[in-house]
């Protein structure tokens, strides 16, 4: 590592990198606001991948978000090298690399802030180039472990890093406004399930899912509100045929920030482990996770009250590209009344 001084006192431009999925861009949020409590007269940018941009709109944290393009990024070198030089004469403060591969180890090299903290774990030797070099291993929550990478400058939070997604009043009436679109009540409860995930492996089946909203209407007087990117049309599509008409479909219809809420609005989400139930619990709506393959240790949602529904399989966490127990897997064995009775457990606890 270089040894180069840090000097609080000459901050005025930050930059955090973090080109992560969604989920993980929501995790990353008591980092800005933590550097924003440190330095509060210096501007911060943010770069994230063009598909998470959004989850950053509102924050009170954050500047400016820099949006990496992964489309023009391989189509177009020119592209990545116009973006290297845009930073570099950004001149940056301070640069806190939360990805720490050769992309964004590529581009902090160019741009040469002041001062350079970050993760590595390319093997190519850009460890060398940093002023602080966080473990890209580190034990408990990932949300934690991306906070302590800024202690070294003195930024810091009381008690344990909490995630937020920050919506206006406006994406809040909109999100309203779909809802009654596709058949909710204007002041309904309801709840909302989010069957998707990026590998199968994390899906709870969604037949499963239609049968959990029947549950929910006849037990607890609650439809559901089923979501899901344009991807994850045909699982909302086969959670809702399941559902006996208890449940809506708002897969493909919503935005990132209508989809945060719509969950906002919730009495409660229901959801594999993926990206929507960290927005969920970002936003403050308590959280029934089903898990199988990934345990909640690391990557939990935080933010909210959540009940945890997992499989006890001795196998688990694994890599989720291969299974195995392919004739029992994992989120097969979690059954549709386990999840009614955590779901009604939790929903009292929290009316209590």
């Amino acid at each position: 590592m270089r040894e180069r001084e840090f000097r609080a006192d000459s901050v005025r431009s930050i930059l955090v990198v973090r080109l992560y999925f969604m989920g993980d861009v929501v995790i990353t949020t008591p980092v800005f606001e933590a550097l924003r409590k440190r330095f509060p007269e210096a501007t911060i940018s943010v770069m994230v991948k063009k598909r998470a941009r959004d989850v950053l709109l509102e924050n009170p944290h954050v500047d400016e978000i820099i949006v990496y393009d992964e489309v023009e990024r391989y189509h177009s070198p020119a592209w990545l090298v116009r973006l290297a030089l845009r930073l570099r004469r950004r001149r940056f403060d301070l640069a806190v690399d939360l990805t720490g591969d050769h992309r964004s180890s590529l581009l902090l090299l160019i741009a040469d802030p002041a001062f350079w903290i970050g993760l590595n774990h390319t093997g190519w030797g850009f460890g060398r180039l940093l002023d602080r070099r966080i473990p890209y291993d580190a034990p408990g929550h990932v949300a934690d472990h991306l906070l302590s990478s800024v202690d070294a400058v003195g930024a810091r939070l009381p008690g344990e890093a909490t995630p937020r997604l920050y919506l206006s009043d406006a994406e809040r009436a909109r999100a309203r406004g779909i809802l009654v679109e596709q058949g909710l009540g204007e002041n309904e409860d309801y709840l909302m399930i989010a069957p998707g995930a990026s590998t199968p492996f994390r899906r709870w089946p969604p037949e499963r899912y239609g049968s959990l909203a029947a549950a929910a209407k006849e037990r607890l007087g609650l439809r559901s509100a089923v979501t899901g990117s344009p991807g994850e049309k045909a699982i909302a599509d086969a959670v809702v045929a399941a559902s006996d008409g208890a449940a809506v479909n708002l897969a493909g219809r919503t935005t990132v920030r209508e989809l945060a809420a719509v969950a906002a609005g919730a009495r409660a989400f229901v959801g594999n482990d993926s990206g929507p139930i960290h927005l969920a619990a970002s936003v403050g709506t308590p959280v029934v996770g089903i898990l199988g393959p990934t345990t909640p240790e690391v990557w939990g949602a935080r933010g909210a009250p959540r009940h945890l529904v997992e499989s006890d399989y001795p196998c688990r966490p694994c890599d989720q590209k291969t299974c195995v127990r392919p004739d029992d897997p994992c989120m097969q064995a979690i059954g549709v009344e386990d999840v009614m009775r955590a779901l009604e457990e939790f929903l009292a606890e929290v009316r209590s």
